[in-house]
């Protein structure tokens, strides 16, 4: 059985967050329950990389399409100095993309060297590594030139902050990328919009931390920040799920959803969810070693 997701109703207006992306529906349940979870303790769907992403992606099956990503994250300290660099090379948050083509649209929250920010943007990104397209998005080196968020009033240490991205493909020429942020702990929401000439194909999408480099030491233990109400929504959907009803719609069990971490040049994990995602709330934490260089 597919359980719906939770959506988050903040401010008067909010539920206008993503106009539309609140009641999906399409031509039927494409999603069972991800059985196991992905893990990365006993090799279930793990992808380790030295950058990249570190949470839950879903993995291209040749089959779902997305077209909504949220989660809910937390402004913590641990931000100011992610990835052990000093350099604030990286953010959290959630991504659409196309491995076949390194598109993506992203949207994440990070420091940026004196304030947390909330950064949006869509590009065309590749790399050498035959990695899934969320391992491959490297906008996050200072995410925050293609546009930001909730600057005014600014978001404070410790705030509970919503993001999500939603596509819709138009009918004429161009085609929307919506995105969506709210300071929940300050009751203030802001939208912000991306056309497109291209129907774009968003085979993949990400939730978790995000970085070009980390200098981190091993093992993860230390927690750096916590992800609620992570949901999808494909075009086969009935409605937006949760991302542990996320399955490959195939016979040979190729994608769905994934684990990622970071390593070292010793294979030592350095930054991951260390197997924390909830099957009964989809919750899941983040954490990371030391960030001494």
């Amino acid at each position: 059985m597919i359980r719906r997701a939770r959506y988050i109703l903040v401010a008067a207006g909010s539920a206008a967050i993503l106009a539309g992306g609140m009641a999906l529906a399409g031509a039927g349940a494409a999603y069972a329950k991800s059985d196991p979870l992905p893990s990365c303790a006993t090799g279930v769907n793990c992808t380790s990389s030295a950058y990249g992403t570190a949470g839950y992606y879903g993995a291209d099956d040749n089959h779902t399409h997305y077209r909504f990503v949220q989660t809910v994250t937390v402004a913590t300290p641990q931000l100011v100095n992610l990835n052990g660099t000093g350099d604030n090379e990286g953010a959290v948050g959630v991504s659409l993309c196309d491995p076949n083509t390194g598109q993506a649209a992203m949207i994440s929250l990070g420091y940026n060297g004196t304030n947390y920010e909330v950064a949006y943007t869509v590009g065309r990104y590749f790399t050498d590594t035959a990695e899934p397209c969320v391992q491959n998005v490297f906008k996050y080196i200072n995410p925050f030139k293609s546009g930001t968020l909730l600057d005014f009033p600014g978001v404070s240490g410790g705030d509970k902050i919503y993001l999500a991205i939603y596509y819709t493909p138009g009918g004429g020429h161009f085609h929307q990328i919506s995105f969506g942020a709210c300071d929940i702990t300050q009751s203030v929401c802001r939208q912000a919009y991306s056309n497109s000439r291209y129907n774009l194909q968003f085979w993949e999408f990400g939730i978790g931390a995000f970085s070009y480099t980390q200098f981190l030491t091993a093992p993860p233990l230390n927690p750096l920040d916590n992800f609620s109400d992570n949901d999808v929504t494909c075009y086969s959907c009935a409605g937006s799920v949760p991302i542990t009803s996320v399955a490959p719609v195939n016979p040979f069990n190729i994608g769905g959803l994934y684990e990622a971490q970071f390593i070292n040049g010793s294979s030592q994990p350095t930054m991951s969810p260390n197997d924390s995602l909830s099957a009964a709330t989809d919750a899941f934490e983040v954490y990371n070693g030391s960030t001494s260089p």
